[in-house]
């Protein structure tokens, strides 16, 4: 579920997700919940290749190889060379703030740092490291990513409004904050860790 503090609205590429409000470091943003599609990636490589054509822009695939389609706006997340959220190494499925994102500033994240994503297409990002064509093939690169080992107290020490949700991946999720947290030594009282 994307964070009910954003909003979508037209952007170069189409539509975009904007933040209602600023967002700090190590927020989340999105994580996947029970009504997200989950395909097989044995189903999905049988679908028509009109229907593929469209999953191909709104899915990912993740580390148990599932096609991911979220049901909501989450699907409107764009491609940045410059990216303002990623995922974790250890949880695939999870969207959070690498930096201070600004009130009506576009969420972005590199879909380099995606186990797969669908389309090769030319990037108009704008950014200094802009890599002009993002390829669909052997993309992956998992230094995009945040190890959870380095920010589990920083998501633990913040209010995580989509931890509250009660759903499968969640429990797991809050499951390996805890554990990498304890793992570290950090305090996680007064916060999210209260709650799990």
């Amino acid at each position: 579920m994307i964070h009910p503090d954003t909003y979508i609205a037209k952007t170069s590429k189409g539509i975009g997700v904007f933040a209602k409000r600023k967002f700090k470091r190590g927020e989340i943003l999105w994580i996947i919940d029970d009504i997200d599609l989950k395909i097989p990636i044995q189903v999905y490589e049988k679908i028509d290749p009109l229907q593929k054509s469209k999953l191909d822009i709104y899915s990912y695939e993740d580390y148990e190889k599932r096609v991911i389609i979220p049901w909501d706006e989450g699907k409107y997340v764009n491609h940045s060379c410059s990216p303002n959220a990623t995922g974790l190494l250890q949880f695939d499925n999870v969207s959070i703030a690498i930096t201070d994102i600004e009130k009506d500033e576009e969420m972005v994240e590199d879909y380099y740092s995606y186990f797969a994503h669908f389309e090769t297409f030319v990037c108009g990002c704008g950014s200094p490291n802009c890599r002009g064509i993002i390829k669909n093939d052997d993309s992956y690169n998992a230094d995009l990513r945040l190890d959870l080992e380095d920010v589990a107290a920083l998501i633990m020490g913040q209010p995580q409004k989509l931890l509250d949700m009660e759903t499968k991946e969640s429990k797991i999720l809050k499951s390996f904050i805890k554990i990498y947290s304890a793992k570290n030594g950090k305090s996680t009282t007064n916060t999210v860790a209260d709650k799990i």
